[in-house]
């Protein structure tokens, strides 16, 4: 019996924008209509819609995979969950419908809350699907990532909260979007923490952001010397070495790790500083050639420009 759009998004669990954009956009399906121009769903329709959303959230392009018949699309799910080693249910998620970034913001908060790292991972991965790669960064992760560090400093968040949402953020940042490739002869960045720095969220999402505009990332992880940093960025000919800076805030000893890195470096290698303490740092050293990062869209604008320079 086919059914409305609404019960189709309830069924397939994704959102009625979703599903129009993967119909107008991609060709997914095609719908019957009402006399009154009204979308209905017969059910191989909500299996293909089923089958869509189970590669796209096991890393599938959905505009490699909307045109495939249904039969095509059942093999590659077969063929993905007995490469992942998971069951094929194609069982909704107990999450109701989202359809705005706050709206995600907020129920990944509560996953966090409740330890549930695996439904944490799905909403991330929904938001992607559903936003794309950029405005998963820009209108979920970043918002997340500040209001989940505000809850932890206001003590309303438990450390072990923090680090069940730390650890998902970090692997859906450093999962490359699928099909996407780096040109041979695309830029290259250094990005990393300074010593005494752990809070390394910010670095991997400077890595996402970086990888997603085209340059070629060597990630170094949290808490590294200023020696090293150096050591590395150097012998990899690097374009830019991108530091994210949280806690402490305008301490003297970052400060001259920051005077140090940069002298040394050579002159024409950018250096770009940002997280939640980089404002306080910028006023402690305004004159060291260092590019100040206040937000995400300033770090875009800031490695495309250094990337055309």
């Amino acid at each position: 019996m086919p059914c409305p759009i609404k019960l189709a998004s309830h069924l397939s669990g994704l959102s009625t924008h979703v599903i129009r954009i993967w119909e107008r956009r991609y060709g997914a399906l095609s719908p019957s209509r009402t006399c009154t121009n009204r979308r209905m769903y017969c059910e191989e329709a909500i299996e293909r819609l089923k089958l869509l959303r189970e590669l796209t959230e096991n890393g599938h392009r959905i505009g490699n995979v909307a045109r495939l018949s249904t039969e095509e699309l059942r093999r590659a799910v077969d063929a993905t969950l007995t490469r992942t080693g998971t069951a094929a249910t194609f069982s909704v998620d107990a999450t109701p419908l989202l359809e705005t970034p706050t709206q995600f913001v907020q129920t990944c908060i509560q996953a966090a809350r409740a330890y549930d790292s695996d439904r944490l991972l799905r909403l991330l991965q929904r938001a992607r699907q559903q936003f794309g790669q950029r405005g998963m960064l820009h209108q979920v992760i970043c918002p997340l990532i500040q209001d989940i560090g505000d809850a932890w400093q206001a003590g309303s968040l438990r450390p072990s909260h923090e680090h069940v949402a730390t650890a998902v953020i970090r692997e859906i940042l450093m999962m490359p979007v699928p099909g996407s490739q780096t040109a041979p002869s695309a830029p290259e960045i250094v990005i990393t923490t300074p010593a005494g720095e752990m809070h390394e969220l910010g670095a991997l999402l400077a890595a996402a952001t970086a990888r997603d505009l085209g340059w070629r990332i060597t990630y170094l992880g949290p808490n590294l010397p200023t020696e090293e940093i150096a050591a590395c960025a150097r012998a990899r000919h690097a374009r830019a070495v991108a530091l994210s800076v949280v806690y402490p805030e305008k301490c003297p000893v970052i400060v001259e790790k920051l005077r140090k890195l940069r002298q040394l470096l050579p002159e024409p290698m950018a250096v770009l500083v940002g997280g939640r303490a980089a404002k306080g740092y910028a006023e402690r050293l305004p004159d060291v050639n260092i590019l100040w990062v206040d937000s995400l869209c300033t770090l875009d604008q800031l490695l495309v420009k250094v990337a055309q320079a």
